[in-house]
């Protein structure tokens, strides 16, 4: 017989001096009709007002002085170097014919405003502000690759909540990452999207492991709540 394992997360308590609202991808090519991914991830995007329901993110967070980091993706055409394999997901996006979240070169910003790469224009009062961290940029789906875990422990950070457009591939592989770190996580599930491919829903599948693994799973409402009532404690 089979056995369901049902439970409900544990409740994580926000500590304003030590919490952040973490962020990936808040970028053109996720968020904004022309992008290359967009329309993995259009269906999700639309159903749970997820560009909204981030900006309600930022918008609290930045009324209430909480850390905010984002962890965006950036690729050159020196990676156009690689020769080894990097996954299914990563070849289909690496092979694009105009290319993914492309940048010139890491000091050069030519051609990067309005790019699938830029941060799209309602946010940008968010991102660049001079206050939010962004990280320098993962490569993969993971944060292994960049200095986001640095950017928690040099604020003496301790607990996490999480916000994304790619929840099953870069916002589960940061998750993992972060909670392997020591980190308390909560996930967003309404400021979260994902795709679908002949398997299943990429989305659920997140949902699922979200359930499994983070220390809790808050609507957006919910989380705006939190964020205020520790900002006043």
């Amino acid at each position: 017989m089979a056995f369901t394992f049902t439970h409900r997360n544990s409740e994580m308590q926000l500590d304003k001096s030590h919490t952040a609202l973490v962020i990936t991808d808040i970028q053109n090519e996720f968020l904004i009709e022309t992008g290359s991914y967009y329309h993995l991830i259009a269906d999700k995007l639309k159903e749970l007002n997820v560009f909204d329901n981030i900006e309600r993110l930022l918008k609290c967070a930045k009324e209430n002085s909480f850390f905010v980091i984002h962890s965006p993706h950036y690729y050159y055409p020196t990676d156009r170097q690689w020769v080894a394999q990097g996954g299914a997901i990563a070849d289909y996006l690496f092979n694009l014919p105009d290319g993914f979240v492309g940048r010139k070169d890491p000091v050069d910003l030519e051609g990067f405003v309005g790019s699938g790469a830029d941060y799209p224009e309602r946010l940008k009062k968010y991102l660049m502000d001079g206050k939010t961290a962004n990280t320098s940029p993962h490569k993969g789906l993971s944060c292994l690759s960049n200095d986001l875990i640095k950017q928690l422990r040099m604020r003496r950070v301790e607990k996490v909540i999480m916000a994304g457009p790619v929840g099953n591939l870069c916002l589960e592989n940061h998750m993992r990452d972060l909670i392997e770190a020591g980190f308390e996580v909560a996930m967003v599930r309404d400021a979260i999207a994902a795709g679908r491919n002949t398997e299943g829903d990429g989305y659920v599948a997140a949902m699922v492991n979200f359930r499994f693994m983070a220390n809790a799973v808050w609507t957006t409402e919910d989380t705006v709540k939190r964020l205020r009532d520790a900002a006043q404690n």
